[in-house]
Formats: structure tokens, sequence, C-alpha cells
């Protein structure tokens, strides 16, 4: 998350990090920064064979909605 919040600052841009998704052989890692705390993320790891991406990120942002931090 530093990393990629570096380079976005590096490259001017006006923006923020909605999530981050990693992709293995047979997993999917989601990363999702809280909007109340982007120093705090949410990290998910699915199969990805049984795993539906949409609805893992949906999912991710509701959890993050009912999380105080």
């Amino acid at each position: 998350m530093r990393a990629k919040n570096a380079a976005m600052q590096a490259l001017g841009l006006d923006d923020h990090i909605e999530d981050i998704l990693i992709t293995l052989g047979t997993q999917y890692h989601l990363i999702r920064p809280l909007e109340s705390n982007p120093a705090v993320f949410v990290n998910v790891a699915v199969d990805r064979k049984s795993a539906n991406l949409g609805m893992a990120r949906l999912t991710v942002k509701n959890v993050e909605g009912k999380l105080k931090v």
C-alpha cells in the first residue's frame, strides 16, 4: 500500500486506491484500505476456482462499511 501510494504521488495522481488485486495460481488476494482510515486495510484471499471476483469486491466493500476503526 505504501509503495503504491508513493508511486501515485510521484506521478502526480490526485486519486485514491479503492482496492488492489494480487493474482496467484490458485488464489486471488484483495486488499482494500478503509475510507475512514487508509492506514488500515482489509485483506481477503479467495480460491480462484470457486470465487466470483466481482462478488468478493462487493462483499469486502460492504464489510468495510460495517467496521468501526
